[in-house]
């Protein structure tokens, strides 16, 4: 199990800096805005990691994860799962601070 946790963090960590400065970004106008853009920006947000799938896909080969036995679709639903809760979880801390 931890094993699959380190791989799946490796995949991760090829595109979570983009990931995080998304969400900063996002974070930031509904700081600015107010709650009333959530639905904007989780939109904004789902659309951002679907072309993150896709460029990813198109350029990174998965073959390596593939033979170390996790699969292509495991990989990609831990990570945008964990990405998508991580958003969510801040936007609603960042609008309780507010």
């Amino acid at each position: 199990m931890e094993y699959g946790r380190r791989l799946i963090w490796t995949f991760y960590r090829s595109f979570v800096l983009a990931s995080i400065v998304i969400t900063i970004c996002c974070i930031k106008l509904l700081w600015d805005y107010d709650f009333m853009i959530f639905g904007i920006l989780f939109w904004f947000k789902v659309a951002t990691l679907g072309i993150v799938f896709y460029f990813i896909n198109s350029n990174k080969s998965n073959h390596y994860y593939q033979n170390l036995g996790v699969s292509r679709t495991v990989l990609w639903a831990a990570t945008l799962s964990f990405d998508l809760f991580l958003f969510i979880f801040l936007t609603v801390l960042a609008f309780k601070i507010r």
